[in-house]
């Protein structure tokens, strides 16, 4: 039964290097524990299959606790920030993703929407921006400890982080007083956009595209002023409103052809229709 279901063995095996971002040298170890724990003890493993699953399925599930296990021996028992804890379990799960699996903050959301979450992208980059600063253990050996450099940051490194993250905060902190003076439908309209087209926003909200895209450009251009009032930097909100769109699912393409309009960079004359090119489908 081993050598039948090796292909499949193997490809989960893959599957797990990859989603856990081990270095070559884990995966090859990861993937000899693998082999072992299936076929110690004269196939245990295999001998406990009552067939009240498809094989394939529970070879998922013993090959998914061997991959936690081995997670856990290298990297040191998963445990919530207290401050993750204290912002709720979609902020736990999101810390989990974004620390222990080491996904982008893109992938983590598709992940939070596929599991029902219903937290539009912007306030999953607010939560992400609370979350306090966190790096993996990784148990490694003598040898390797000597031939690595340290991956510590050293203090004007660790100094510059942490004032990064704070300069985050503050920034997320801002914006979401900015948006709070918007009116509910514009409120809407710029919760709609770190998710979806313009396009798309103006089908679901029955709207024509060139005029929503005016709309969209004045409303960026209020929260900008509001920010640049708060103290941000124009180079920090620019960054905020990049993070923002590129945590959206379905990434607004437009053709490579002079600079990008709309909401992203406001136009020469905000009242020249040509500025709002209609958006290619």
């Amino acid at each position: 039964m081993f050598l039948e279901n090796l292909p499949l063995i193997e490809e989960l095996v893959a599957y797990w290097c990859r989603k856990s971002h081990f270095t070559p040298q884990e995966a090859e170890d990861f993937g000899g524990h693998v082999h072992l724990k299936l076929i110690e003890d004269d196939y245990a493993v295999f001998r406990k299959y009552r067939g009240r699953s498809s094989v394939k399925t529970y070879l998922v599930t013993v090959i998914t606790n061997l991959a936690r296990d081995y997670q856990d021996k290298i990297w040191g028992k998963w445990r919530p920030s207290a401050e993750a804890e204290r912002l709720g379990p979609v902020a736990v799960r999101l810390e989990r993703l974004l620390v222990r699996d080491q996904l982008s903050f893109n992938e983590a959301c598709k992940i939070l929407r596929g599991e029902g979450v219903t937290l539009s992208v912007l306030e999953l980059a607010d939560l992400r921006a609370k979350l306090p600063p966190r790096s993996l253990r990784r148990f490694v050996t003598d040898d390797k400890l000597e031939s690595e450099p340290s991956p510590d940051l050293g203090p004007e490194e660790e100094f510059e982080k942490k004032e990064q993250e704070a300069v985050k905060r503050r920034v997320y902190a801002a914006l979401f007083r900015a948006v709070e003076t918007l009116s509910k439908e514009d409120q809407i309209l710029v919760r709609m956009w770190t998710e979806f087209k313009v396009s798309e926003i103006a089908r679901i909200r029955g709207m024509e595209q060139k005029p929503l895209y005016r709309r969209l450009a004045k409303v960026f251009a209020e929260l900008k002023k509001a920010l640049s009032r708060q103290g941000i930097r124009r180079k920090d909100i620019e960054d905020l409103l990049g993070r923002l769109k590129s945590g959206r699912s379905d990434p607004e393409e437009r053709p490579d052809k002079g600079p990008k309009r709309g909401p992203d960079r406001e136009p020469q004359d905000p009242e020249d229709p040509e500025d709002y090119p209609d958006e290619k489908e």
